[in-house]
């Protein structure tokens, strides 16, 4: 198996160098971190949303019928330092065979409360990050035709990245916008057989429409486009029943992608998610759509968070 994968990988990474272009990944791939408390990772306007010191962890794992198959690890942070600021910071690994990459973001976000009432319930807000970015070869897990092959001597590419958002939270709905990867070096097209990560727009909407005092449903929709000409949309439905110190949520994500070479179904996702006390937990099983998924198997992720009581900004958040 591990020899397979060896060569499936090669052939995959020499196609890249055969066009004369090394593409860098994208910095964190997108999946569905958002929907388990994860949302701040792709726009810096959540950073200090709630008065907690929010710690969230995820783990995807791609391609299960392989032992050696891509996977990607997340873990950030984030608080309301003083007054209606807040920061935050992420690290992320992504590992696809040969190729291994590392990513830090950080940001701060500045938040307006949409009314009176002193919970955050109602807010707006507007946020900005960097995030710093390398990718490594490691030319030991490739067998090429041509070892003397200069492109194989690149080795790393480190790019650097601006991230914009908005937000708001308005009487049970939630949306935002968030512009991510604006390349701040390398930022031509094609530098040196180097291009940086398309530039993408993220826009997500949702509503918690209760229908009792313990329990609510949230359609939801994210959109992801890039300055490739590609998209990418997800239609979510969770419900959720919930105490004064738990709650439990499951629902299901599915996900569409467009391209100029035309439209495909991706997956369809069942997730779970739940919170005891100041813990958080989630899973996610994603179930490929295609007929490659079911050669390389599906994917799946794991999240798990702790929100601690704000030691960082004692005077609280200001409301007026």
């Amino acid at each position: 198996m591990r020899k397979i994968y060896k060569i499936f990988s090669a052939a995959f990474v020499l196609t890249l160098f055969n066009v004369n272009t090394v593409k860098a990944q994208e910095t964190l791939p997108l999946y569905q971190q958002y929907l388990l408390d994860g949302d701040f990772l792709f726009n810096p306007a959540l950073y200090g949303e709630s008065d907690d010191v929010v710690l969230n962890l995820n783990y995807q794992k791609q391609f299960s019928n392989f032992g050696e198959s891509p996977n990607v690890q997340s873990v950030g942070m984030h608080a309301n330092v003083f007054d209606r600021v807040g920061v935050g910071a992420s690290f992320f690994r992504d590992q696809n065979g040969p190729i291994s990459a590392n990513g830090i973001t950080v940001g701060s976000a500045y938040f307006i409360p949409l009314g009176d009432e002193e919970n955050r319930e109602n807010q707006f807000s507007f946020g900005a990050g960097a995030s710093f970015y390398n990718m490594n070869l490691d030319t030991a897990l490739l067998t090429p035709e041509n070892p003397n092959d200069p492109v194989l001597y690149d080795k790393n590419i480190f790019l650097a990245y601006a991230n914009l958002g908005m937000a708001v939270k308005y009487k049970g709905f939630a949306g935002g916008i968030s512009v991510m990867d604006i390349a701040l070096n390398n930022d031509i097209p094609i530098v040196n057989g180097i291009e940086p990560s398309p530039t993408k727009i993220i826009m997500n909407a949702g509503y918690d429409w209760h229908f009792a005092d313990s329990f609510f449903i949230t359609p939801s929709v994210l959109w992801n486009l890039n300055t490739n000409s590609s998209s990418m949309m997800d239609l979510n439905l969770l419900a959720t029943i919930f105490s004064d110190n738990a709650s439990f949520s499951g629902g299901v994500s599915f996900r569409s992608a467009k391209s100029s070479v035309g439209s495909q179904n991706l997956g369809l996702s069942p997730v779970i998610k739940g919170r005891v006390g100041n813990f958080t937990f989630g899973a996610v099983y994603n179930f490929g759509m295609s007929e490659l998924q079911q050669t390389v198997g599906n994917s799946f992720m794991l999240s798990l968070g702790f929100r601690f009581e704000n030691f960082i900004n004692g005077q609280g958040f200001r409301y007026r």
